[in-house]
Formats: C-alpha cells, sequence, structure tokens
C-alpha cells in the first residue's frame, strides 16, 4: 500500500528487497564496520528512514540511497523496505547520489570521483555539463576526475569493496599506477595505518624505484625507534629488536641502498683510479659478508651469494 510522504511530494511505497536493483552499487564504498551497525540497527529498531529508488519500469526500480539498509534487510531475510521513489533518467540518477548524500554530507570524497567519473567516459558528458549537473565549478570536476585515473584497477577494487580505507587510497594515489600495487601489499604485509602510510609514500616520492624494494621490504626503518607494526588477532607478534640489533639493521639497509644504486648507475670503468676504487670496496664487501656469515649463518640457510 502507497501513502504519500508529508510535505516531500514523493510517494513511499513498500517494495519488495526481491526488485530492488543495485546498479549504482558500484559508486558506492563498502564500510564493513558501517554495515555491521546497520544491521544491529534495523535489527533493534527497524527501518527508521526510508531509502529512496529510482524506478526504472513498472515493479522495478534501482536504488539511489540506502546501500546499508538494503544490505542489513538481506542479512536479517527482510522481505521488503520503506522506499521513496523517483523517477529519473541513468545521469540525473547518479546526480541524485551525490545530491541526496551531500544533504547528510555522508559521501566521501572518493565515491563523488566514482560518480563524476562514471558521467565522464559512461554516460559521455563533458566536465563543464557535469559541473552545470551537479552545480560545481569544472575545476571541482576536474581534480575527481584526476583523482581516479591515477588508481590503479586493483586499488579501485579494494577501495570499493571496503578493503582499503579512502585515506590510504588517496595516499597510494601520489604514486605512479605501476607501482601502488606493490606498495599497497607492502601496507597490507606490515599493517600500516593511514599517518605511516603517507610517510612511506613520502619517502618513495623522494627516490628513485630501485631504491622502492629495500624500503617496502622493511618501511620501520622510516618510523621512530621502539615503532613496532599493528598485530591483528590470530597473528604472531614479531620480536622487538634491541637498539644495538635495530641500529645493526638500519647500516644494513642503508648499504642495500647503496649496492642497489651503485648497480643503476655503474657504467664501464675508464679509468684507473675508478677501478681502484671498485676493487677497494669489493675487498672491503667482503670482509663484511664473512662477518655477517660467521653471525648468522647465511650461506647455510639460503646458499652462497657469489
Amino acid at each position: 500500500m502507497a501513502y504519500q510522504e508529508s510535505g516531500a511530494g514523493h510517494e513511499i511505497v513498500e517494495i519488495a528487497v526481491a526488485r530492488i536493483g543495485e546498479r549504482y552499487g558500484q559508486l558506492r564504498i563498502v564500510v564493513p564496520s558501517a554495515d555491521r551497525a546497520m544491521v544491529r540497527s534495523m535489527e533493534k529498531y527497524g527501518q527508521l528512514t526510508p531509502v529512496v529508488v529510482n524506478m526504472v519500469e513498472q515493479n522495478s526500480y534501482e536504488l539511489l540511497d540506502g546501500f546499508k539498509r538494503l544490505r542489513a534487510s538481506r542479512s536479517l531475510g527482510r522481505q521488503s523496505l520503506k522506499a521513496r521513489t523517483m523517477n529519473l533518467g541513468v545521469r540525473a540518477g547518479k546526480a541524485a547520489i551525490m545530491q541526496l548524500n551531500w544533504v547528510g554530507k555522508s559521501i566521501s570524497t572518493m565515491e563523488e570521483a566514482m560518480v563524476v567519473h562514471s558521467l565522464y567516459h559512461e554516460d559521455g558528458l563533458t566536465q563543464v555539463e557535469i559541473a552545470t549537473l551537479l552545480g560545481r565549478h569544472k575545476s571541482w570536476v576536474c581534480r575527481r576526475i584526476s583523482l581516479i585515473e591515477r588508481l590503479s584497477g586493483e586499488v579501485q577494487d579494494n577501495i570499493r569493496l571496503g578493503l582499503l580505507s579512502v585515506s590510504i587510497g588517496t595516499e597510494l594515489a601520489r604514486l605512479r599506477r605501476s607501482n601502488q600495487e606493490r606498495v599497497l601489499q607492502a601496507i597490507r604485509k606490515h599493517h600500516l595505518t593511514w599517518r605511516e602510510t603517507r610517510k612511506l609514500v613520502a619517502t618513495l616520492l623522494s627516490q628513485p624505484d630501485w631504491n622502492y624494494e629495500p624500503i617496502l621490504r622493511s618501511p620501520w626503518e622510516l618510523f621512530p625507534v621502539g615503532w613496532q607494526p599493528v598485530v591483528r588477532a590470530g597473528e604472531k607478534p614479531a620480536g622487538k629488536l634491541s637498539e644495538p640489533a635495530r641500529v645493526l639493521q638500519q647500516k644494513l639497509l642503508s648499504m642495500e641502498k647503496a649496492c642497489l644504486a651503485v648497480t643503476a648507475s655503474v657504467t664501464e670503468l675508464d679509468n684507473d683510479a675508478m677501478v681502484s676504487l671498485a676493487w677497494q670496496v669489493m675487498e672491503t664487501a667482503k670482509l663484511t659478508i664473512k662477518r655477517l656469515d660467521q653471525t648468522f649463518p647465511l650461506t647455510q640457510q639460503n646458499g652462497n651469494p657469489f
């Protein structure tokens, strides 16, 4: 049964959950903790506010606002939802997603970027047309499009599915797309926070590509003495390094970086002074490796490096 929402001008109806599509769900980001909170709320209080749907044909709807409520309803086995209906085209429907959520400030910059990017690439609107449709300046539209286009496909998918926070995704967008996935792996492996990721990205941007690998392998070198990665439930915590061990760790990492830099920039040795220096460095390196091997039996574990 339908009834009129007071002062709204749009009809509120009970709609079967099975008839509500999620075509526009790809333009919103899933936040698992928020989803769990919505399930608890609907389980305790029921549906407090109607969702907003766009009627695409008779008895068929696409959701514009209320994705958490829809997922919670399905999780709880609810058969229907109260919904406010609208009758819009595809482009206007995407604009409505933005406008409905701007009111409650419940849409992130990344979600704005996904909607704008969709209007630009899928619907073929120009940046000026999008700006007019959304009531924003063209520069605002340009920044949103750029944010999405700077992200690799994998990073975009991880953000959309709620596997990566928007704040960390925004930091990754500062890097070249080709470098983002390996940095993402390091962030996950070491459970870096947004602040730690921000410092890691800033460091990487100041370094050539050949220095990335040792930095990503041991990002804790960038953080204060005593820093330890966050340990998730069920994981074995890493042992805390003593101060002498930490100093040695930093020296070894610096040594590795220097070796990589030399490897990347070495050219044919065309004078006696350079040849002499190279041999001197190699002899020092051999002594260092021999001492390390005596202390940590490296060759017994990994074989002879030469």
